[in-house]
């Protein structure tokens, strides 16, 4: 099986995760590809003294500079994608909130649905409660622009027959999870708890989580955009027919107060004209996406790889 997880600057976590896959309570075996994110700091991994019982191999993949959580984790899937001896790619993050004890739970669920993408469905979130509160606003604000819901993240298994089609397709370049759920192919999810961070903190500030929620959303962005469209059009016409109801009482009843036409028509006008500019911005943000060269994984991730590094090999473990 390989393993894609990406990192930056966090080598001491990524120890930390090799012992613990070292030690999976499953019948299998870890050939591990760590996608260097374009770490400032210099790479070192310790690994497990004692003979290595469920790795067989560590290759560290740098790329050029750094380029981001899920585009890192889209040429991680590629480089295993290349290879062909492996029946399965499993992708986790390295800092321990995917547990490698969760794997044998994902690898049973794959055996009783073969040929299926199995994912870790979230069950509870550690974290603060305002982080949760936004966490929760932004899966309603992704089911209302998209149709969609979306309760997991990257840590799920991949059989090797789908990981062709997803290198191939320019989503993942977006976001893994979101691209896993449009890209109609037969998921099926394991209740899995997140864990507990091995060491330090995210480097993923304010502004990266915000990021990271609007990838998810660019892979439904026609979805969005004509959804937007909708949206502004039955604002239009919900104003126009507020204009219409305030000049019929101003002009054709005694409800009128000295003043209040002009202001509710002055409203309701700015309302009005804000509805058409989101109507043009949505119009020709969906003509101009079709004009645009996408990013075919499968493609152009390797211009974007500095250097390969075998770091650990089994005796017997050949790398193309």
């Amino acid at each position: 099986m390989a393993v894609a997880t990406p990192v930056f600057d966090d080598w001491a976590s990524l120890s930390r995760l090799l012992a613990d896959l070292d030690n999976v309570e499953a019948d299998v075996e870890f050939s591990v590809f760590v996608i260097d994110d374009g770490s400032n700091e210099r790479a070192e991994i310790n690994l497990p003294q004692a003979p290595l019982r469920r790795i067989r191999s560590v290759e560290i993949i740098t790329l050029v500079c750094n380029m981001g959580h899920q585009r890192a984790i889209a040429i991680g899937l590629v480089e295993a994608g290349r290879r062909e001896n492996f029946d399965a790619l499993l992708v986790m993050d390295a800092d321990g909130e995917d547990r490698p004890a969760d794997i044998p739970r994902l690898v049973a669920k794959a055996l009783q649905h073969p040929g299926c993408i199995v994912y870790a469905r979230r069950g509870r979130r550690p974290g603060l409660l305002a982080f949760r509160i936004w966490y929760g606003c932004y899966k309603l604000a992704f089911r209302l622009l998209t149709g969609h819901t979306l309760d997991f993240g990257n840590f799920c298994l991949i059989p090797n027959e789908r990981v062709q089609a997803l290198i191939n397709n320019p989503s993942i370049w977006n976001n893994l999870a979101s691209t896993l759920r449009r890209a109609r192919l037969p998921l099926v999810g394991v209740p899995i708890d997140r864990g507990v961070r091995y060491a330090g903190r995210s480097k993923m500030g304010f502004v990266g989580l915000v990021m990271h929620g609007l990838s998810a959303m660019a892979v439904y962005s026609d979805i969005v955009m004509v959804r937007l469209l909708l949206g502004a059009l039955a604002i239009g016409a919900i104003t126009i027919c507020g204009i219409g109801w305030v000049l019929f009482e101003k002009l054709f009843t005694t409800m009128a107060i000295p003043g209040w036409a002009t202001s509710a028509v002055g409203i309701l006008t700015v309302v009005l004209v804000q509805a058409l500019m989101l109507l043009t911005i949505a119009v020709f943000n969906v003509m101009g996406a079709r004009s645009l060269a996408v990013v075919i994984p499968s493609v152009d991730a390797p211009k974007y790889i500095l250097a390969r590094q075998l770091v650990f090999a089994a005796p017997d473990e050949t790398v193309e």
